[in-house]
């Protein structure tokens, strides 16, 4: 009769430990990302229906893209009109591209993934799927801030083995985030190289926070960000009421890689 009421005991206090466990890991993960949140004004933001920005990519000292990004604030329909005249949609379930060149398909769906990402991402903390670990403070520039280790559940988006480590200043200004890009190249390639953006030169757009100039870094969880290999310009940041996203005639359908 003992051993039984002490193996009772056992279980409600593992189950009880295991319970504290993971209240407290909801806590870190809803202090750090609902911080962000509120500083980058996420609620005004969802408010506004579509967000219109220039864009201007440099990569290696090289041009990459130059061109519009329109986009829905919650997520979902996404275009990108490039200089040159070529378009990108993703209509909610479909890439679509018309005047893409046959090098610039393999990049089409990164381009109209990854860059929209790039400026929702105080917003996407909390989409579903994501999954939060490791809230400590890490290297960043001169000094050390809060971060924390976002990766996502299987079946999410086109590279789900993608994950981001997300730091925030003491006032919970977004400063920047490590990354890996899996696409096209896996997991296991990818973390040979992390990468690493910071959000600089903040302006407000109807109330709201934007990062207008985006650098992109060599980075360590160690050494944190290091030496810049590429850079983006963000300009003519707008909430237009009417966008449309009706696909060219000619348009074709870009494809995930297999």
């Amino acid at each position: 009769m003992i051993s039984k009421y002490y193996k009772m005991k056992k279980i409600f206090f593992t189950l009880f430990l295991s319970l504290t466990i993971t209240m407290f890991a909801q806590d870190q993960k809803n202090n750090f990302t609902r911080s962000i949140e509120s500083k980058h004004k996420k609620t005004d933001f969802l408010n506004k229906k579509y967000i219109s920005y220039d864009i201007n990519i440099q990569f290696g000292g090289k041009h990459y893209m130059k061109g519009t990004i329109v986009q829905e604030t919650g997520g979902g329909k996404i275009k990108i009109t490039k200089e040159d005249g070529s378009v990108i949609i993703f209509d909610g379930t479909n890439v679509y591209g018309k005047g893409i060149s046959a090098k610039a398909k393999a990049g089409a769906r990164f381009d109209i993934f990854t860059w929209s990402y790039f400026l929702g991402l105080p917003y996407k903390l909390n989409d579903s799927g994501t999954i939060w670990s490791n809230f400590e403070m890490n290297t960043w520039g001169g000094g050390k801030l809060d971060s924390g280790k976002l990766a996502f559940q299987s079946g999410i988006g086109d590279a789900p083995d993608d994950w981001y480590v997300v730091y925030k200043s003491k006032e919970n200004v977004l400063e920047g985030a490590a990354y890996i890009v899996s696409f096209g190249k896996g997991k296991e390639a990818a973390e040979k190289e992390p990468h690493a953006i910071k959000y600089n030169n903040y302006k407000i757009v109807s109330g709201i926070p934007f990062s207008t100039n985006w650098t992109f870094h060599l980075w360590t969880l160690k050494k944190g960000y290091t030496n810049q290999i590429g850079e983006v310009n963000l300009s003519n940041i707008t909430f237009p009421d009417i966008v449309s996203f009706t696909i060219p005639k000619e348009s074709e359908i870009i494809n995930a890689p297999k």
